[in-house]
């Protein structure tokens, strides 16, 4: 083998590391590009899920509020029939007996 020769292979050899190495570097990026898209989508789907957990959380405190609403106002119309019931008895009651002014000494 000639001087050339070796030149030229040891050329050749160079270029093919080289490319090796090139080769190397854009899969090492790839790697770490497909790690970052990885991990967004991770957090992505981990805020995504949190937030779902807060809208469950604020549509069960909504849905429990309204609930209570519904029943106080279910207990207010319930006392208020009772104390409607207390006055058409009380007034039945007066509208029954006979009322008379109590004269000097009488007691009603």
């Amino acid at each position: 083998m000639t001087t050339i020769q070796q030149y030229a292979a040891l050329a050749a050899v160079l270029v093919a590391m080289a490319g090796v190495g090139r080769v190397w570097w854009q899969l090492h990026r790839l790697r770490r590009v497909l790690r970052t898209e990885r991990a967004a989508a991770l957090l992505t789907d981990a805020t995504h899920e949190r937030d779902m957990v807060a809208f469950r959380a604020r549509v069960a405190r909504a849905v429990a509020e309204q609930r209570a609403a519904e029943d106080f106002a279910a207990r207010a119309t319930a006392d208020l029939a009772v104390i409607a019931a207390a006055d058409a008895i009380v007034t039945a009651e007066l509208a029954r007996t006979t009322h008379h002014k109590p004269q000097e000494g009488e007691s009603p």
